[in-house]
């Protein structure tokens, strides 16, 4: 019975058109892809293609329940509003008619520009108390609460809606707490089982699952071999401080610290003498080395540097860490738990949160998405404009990218490499310094050679550099940014993208199979 029932959910798996599979094997998440989802099935035929339709509709509106552009969207489409439950289309209809944004909305967008959330939260709270009934700005409140990690601005704002129907609108809201927009305890054991069994088609509800009965979510495990953690740093002496100090708290078996001092002119080198003592208490001697370079090399040829010293490639693996992060004690043995899970890996990685707000995911599993045009043209902007998939930026933590699967590329802030395989792979592009995009290039010549990287979604390292719309990035870092993207899409043939993005989406349907079947016998 068991082989039975795992053969009919493969089988439902494979019997969805591939447009809807390619869609879904990103995840099941984030408001322009879950709608992007539900067009994809009411514009097919198939069976089961209504209840993937009207699942992602619901999950869009309870992931954003006070975003009336969206119920206005979806109100207008006579079959999308079929799908929905009748007291889902209520409160849309409610929303719908109580969010009013403003004829003119240069002043806001120019506040929105600066990034400062202090001068957008007093921007909005202005606005929302002055016109109490206007759910446009309560909206944007929440919004703005949530990307600072202001819980104290988000039950103020969410006041001023109060008796205006805000109250309504957040009774199916998906991650919420005490009314405010906050993830909910992640479900687990048999009811995460039941319900990824009875929507299959929502990936990362059937990834977590796997990972929670199989035992793989908690599992923690030594490394093989021995590691090289490296790290580079220019003058962030604080910033390193902490970072090396959650390094001392956490597990290092069979692990050696290597740190690149690039040049810095602060006081970066006294921290680095303070922690050398520390670290031969903590690990004995000979295991923490310090490399002083006279200048700044940038980040690509710091990481060089460090993967071609004789001492680095000795150890078996050889783990990259920035110098601005946090690491929790068992991160290492996550990692270790992820290369048992998939030993052939050609890198693995980990998820980033944003360090003032763990609410804010900065990276997670990338997958490839070529653009349909497939010919290279340098006198573009974007002379082959693939990109990764970024559904991780589209919604807070509330637990969707808890999980470990392959993937096209993984965070720099957090990788581990075989050395074998990082000195086969060759250097890190120094060509796109300061710092953009060069892991992500070099995960693209892992993936072209048909070792995809892994991600590993119960580690998560917390950041302190911001990114997304939580940054406030100077036109400078904008521009160098933009260079280096197009600098990395000329690196890459058009006909090597896709065959690699073609050879992923089968890896992702091997190992989405292979759960499922295991669910099912589960």
């Amino acid at each position: 019975m068991a082989g039975t029932k795992a053969d009919s959910l493969t089988r439902r798996w494979l019997g969805l058109p591939e447009d809807v599979r390619a869609a879904l094997r990103l995840g099941f998440t984030g408001k322009a892809h879950l709608l992007d989802v539900a067009g994809r099935c009411l514009a097919a035929d198939g069976p089961d293609l209504s209840a993937v339709a009207a699942d992602a509709l619901e999950a869009a509106v309870r992931e954003n329940p006070l975003d009336g552009a969206m119920a206005r969207d979806i109100l207008a489409s006579a079959q999308a509003r079929s799908l929905l439950h009748p007291a889902t289309s209520a409160r849309l209809a409610l929303l719908a008619d109580r969010w009013r944004p403003p004829a003119d909305l240069r002043a806001y967008q120019a506040v929105q520009a600066g990034r400062d959330f202090a001068a957008i939260k007093a921007y909005v709270g202005e606005q929302a108390a002055s016109q109490p009934g206007n759910l446009f700005w309560v909206e944007q409140g929440v919004l703005a609460g949530c990307m600072d990690g202001d819980k104290d601005f988000c039950a103020k704002v969410i006041k001023f809606g109060m008796g205006n129907g805000v109250d309504e609108l957040l009774e199916g809201a998906s991650i919420r707490v005490d009314g405010l927009f906050f993830p909910r305890g992640r479900p687990d054991g048999e009811a995460l089982c039941r319900r990824a069994a009875e929507n299959f088609w929502n990936i990362g509800l059937v990834l977590r699952a796997f990972d929670n009965v199989s035992g793989a979510g908690g599992r923690r495990k030594l490394l093989p071999e021995s590691v090289a953690v490296c790290l580079y740093t220019w003058n962030k002496a604080d910033e390193l401080d902490a970072t090396l100090a959650s390094l001392a708290e956490s597990g290092l078996d069979r692990a050696s610290l290597f740190v690149l001092d690039n040049g810095s002119t602060d006081h970066t080198g006294e921290v680095l003498d303070r922690w050398r003592s520390r670290f031969a208490d903590r690990l004995g001697a000979g295991r923490f080395t310090v490399v002083t370079l006279p200048v700044n090399v940038g980040a690509p040829a710091a990481r060089n540097w460090l993967m071609h010293r004789e001492d680095v490639r000795a150890h078996g693996f050889v783990c990259f860490l920035d110098d601005d992060v946090e690491l929790p004690p068992d991160w290492l043995a996550r990692l270790g738990a992820a290369v048992a899970e998939y030993p052939a890996a050609g890198v693995w990685g980990c998820k980033v949160v944003d360090h003032a707000n763990s609410l804010l995911i900065q990276s997670a599993d990338g997958h490839l998405l070529p653009a349909p045009d497939k010919s290279m043209d340098l006198s573009r902007p974007a002379p082959h404009p693939f990109r990764l998939s970024d559904l991780h930026i589209r919604t807070l933590d509330g637990g969707d990218f808890d999980y470990l699967r392959p993937c096209a590329s993984v965070t720099g802030c957090c990788h581990l490499f075989r050395a074998g395989t990082l000195a086969d792979s060759g250097d890190f592009a120094i060509q796109l310094s300061p710092s953009q995009y060069d892991d992500m290039e070099h995960d693209l010549r892992l993936c072209e050679a048909g070792l995809f990287p892994v991600y590993q979604g119960h580690l998560a390292v917390r950041h302190k550099k911001r990114t997304g719309a939580a940054s406030r990035v100077n036109p400078l870092e904008e521009g160098s940014a933009l260079g280096n993207k197009y600098k990395m899409q000329a690196m890459h043939a058009p006909a090597d993208i896709l065959a690699a993005a073609e050879a992923e989406a089968r890896l992702l349907d091997e190992d989405i199979l292979r759960k499922l079947a295991f669910l099912e016998r589960a």
